[in-house]
């Protein structure tokens, strides 16, 4: 029989980047009907699932990890749930372990970014307000213990660009190495009229506008500033939708020409139907290691525009089911009245698109998973019948 799979994700729901990567896991498991828990302090979308949640420092769910105090509340949130987690692995031996970057201890450990990558690119532009944020003397920490001393038995990269960043900086084994890719609920994220019209009616879009959407928490990293200076150059009939909770401030500044036309939404927790409400979806991002928004747009059957970073490369192609973008407002606004003007060529990328994502279903990607911790629970066997034999040999 198959042990359980607990997975260890600070925060476990259908929102987010890496929680909602371990949730959808968590339901394609339970499709697979696989005994599997999540040690975590928030589970926002558990109530309908055959998981076992094992819920550890709860009370930091009541400190604000975004906002103005951002910074020092991260600083405590994530150092003691990484050991509050660690603690209540440790008393579940017989698991099979999937650390999503939360706990010193497990079997795999699912590398979602490489922060020293992402400090390395910031340092190269010249960014140096990073400095600031004490919660990356702690990531750092916390990441070079977790791979540079090679603590689990498996390190999985989102993309092939990660594989190659662990690599360079943690030199992992490429041996110890596999390349899984998130995936996409192409069942939830799919073309829908009726929210369509409803998203539109309750923002106060125009139904027939050419809207652009922006998914993202880090306004700064992904690139919003490049996609306001676009707005500014597009003529008036389109419109943005942004989603994602960061400061509004400096991007409303922006915007001088396209104020009216530009609509932010915040945090929303079912953002299928925005995608849904959408024509396009631009992402001008500086780093990704794989971008899960870009696939939930591709099987929304947007065109995508995004820059070619991280693992964004490996799936969008130029001209086929999307288009590539520079960090660059003119370059936006050229290639999004490109496609605008031609229906056939966007009516091609969202078809071309949609089949993309199809490939990339949570249930085959769940597949990849079980064929490796089925390989180290092999490993396991015959590590504890070597070690019989060595008793028995005594």
């Amino acid at each position: 029989m198959f042990p359980e799979v607990l997975q260890v994700i600070q925060e476990f729901g259908a929102i987010g980047g890496a929680d909602r990567v371990a949730w959808e896991l968590a339901q394609a498991f339970n499709r697979m009907g696989l005994i599997n828990g999540v040690v975590t302090s928030t589970a926002r979308d558990a109530s309908d699932t055959a998981t076992d949640v094992v819920l550890v420092s709860s009370w930091i769910t009541g400190l604000s990890t975004r906002g103005g105090m951002r910074h020092l509340a991260r600083l405590l949130v994530f150092p003691t749930f990484t050991l509050a987690a660690t603690c209540a692995v440790r008393r579940r031996a017989k698991s099979l372990v999937i650390s999503h970057g939360d706990c010193l201890a497990g079997d795999v450990v699912v590398v979602h970014a490489v922060n020293a990558e992402n400090l390395a690119i910031k340092k190269a532009a010249g960014q140096w307000r990073w400095l600031l944020n004490p919660i990356h003397a702690w990531v750092a920490l916390r990441d070079y213990w977790m791979i540079g001393h090679l603590r689990y038995k498996r390190y999985i990269a989102v993309s092939r660009r990660v594989s190659q960043e662990l690599v360079k900086h943690y030199r992992v084994p490429e041996s110890r190495i596999r390349v899984i890719s998130n995936g996409v609920d192409v069942e939830r994220f799919k073309p829908d009229a009726s929210a369509r019209r409803q998203i539109r009616e309750d923002f106060g879009i125009p139904q027939e506008a050419p809207l652009l959407l922006f998914v993202g928490h880090e306004f700064n990293r992904k690139g919003l500033a490049h996609l306001i200076d676009a707005m500014e150059r597009l003529g008036p009939e389109f419109h943005l939708l942004v989603v994602g909770s960061d400061n509004q401030a400096p991007y409303r500044a922006m915007a001088k020409v396209s104020v009216g036309r530009i609509v932010y939404a915040g945090e929303q927790k079912n953002v299928e139907r925005f995608f849904a409400a959408a024509d396009a979806f631009v992402f001008p991002t500086s780093y990704e290691t794989f971008s899960l928004v870009c696939m939930e747009a591709m099987a929304s059957g947007l065109a995508v525009f995004a820059t070619p970073v991280g693992g964004i490369e490996e799936y969008l192609k130029d001209g086929r089911n999307g288009m590539v973008i520079t960090q660059d407002g003119a370059d936006i606004a050229q290639k999004v009245e490109t496609v605008f003007q031609s229906a056939t060529l966007a009516a091609q990328l969202r078809v071309a698109a949609r089949a993309t994502a199809e490939n990339y279903s949570w249930d085959n990607i769940a597949g990849q998973y079980i064929d490796l911790l089925s390989e180290i629970l092999e490993e396991r066997k015959a590590r504890h019948a070597a070690d019989h034999m060595r008793v028995a040999a005594h």
